[in-house]
Order: C-alpha cells, then structure tokens, then sequence
C-alpha cells in the first residue's frame, strides 16, 4: 500500500510539534519536580511517561493511518531534542521563576489564612 507524500509529510511535521510540545512539558514538570517530595517526583515522572505513550498512540491513529513507523518515532525524538537543546535553555528559567513566584504567593497565602 501506497501512502501519498502529503499524508507522509503531515504525520512527520505532527511528530516533530508533539516532541516539542513533550519538551515543553518536560520543562514544566523539571520545574515543578525541583524542591519536591519523592511522591510529587514519583507522578510527575508517570504523568510525563503517559503523556508521551499517548501522545505516540494518537500519532499512529490519526496521522499515520494505524501504522506509525520508525520515521515518526525519530522526528518525535528530533523535535523533543531540539527542543530541549535549542530553546530550552532560554525557557526553563522562566519556569523556575514563575515556580517560586507560585511558592511565595502560596506562601503568603497561608500565613493570611492563619
């Protein structure tokens, strides 16, 4: 069976956006894992892992016709590592930022309530 090269270029371009939508993630949940309790550490990293199954099942269906290959599993990986080298170096700080922002609100919050 023959697949036309549209329908193979779109599944590749939505491999590569779900890896760097998963990096983006993966920023998210190394922020929120920093400073954390083990069971905090322990449902990020199975969320994480969820995610990133889904997110491959969901590529196989719908863009590549119930068979995803070896070709969107890779650019899923070259998004994802594009992603964490290229812009999230300029990113993840952001995060950390907005994590203690959060902390300190929080904190402040509960000192209110008391």
């Amino acid at each position: 069976m023959e697949i036309p090269i549209g329908t193979q270029t779109i599944a590749l371009t939505a491999a590569a956006v779900c890896g760097a939508s998963s990096g983006l993630l993966y920023d998210l949940l190394r922020a929120i894992r920093r400073g954390a309790s083990r069971s905090v550490q322990t449902a990020c990293d199975l969320f994480f892992c969820l995610f990133c199954t889904g997110v491959m099942f969901l590529l196989g269906m719908v863009f590549c016709e119930g068979r995803p290959g070896v070709w969107e599993g890779t650019v899923f990986l070259v998004g994802f590592g594009l992603y964490l080298f290229g812009v999230s170096p300029s990113i993840a700080p952001f995060f950390g930022i907005c994590r203690e922002k959060c902390a300190d609100f929080l904190k402040n919050r509960r000192k209110k309530v008391k």
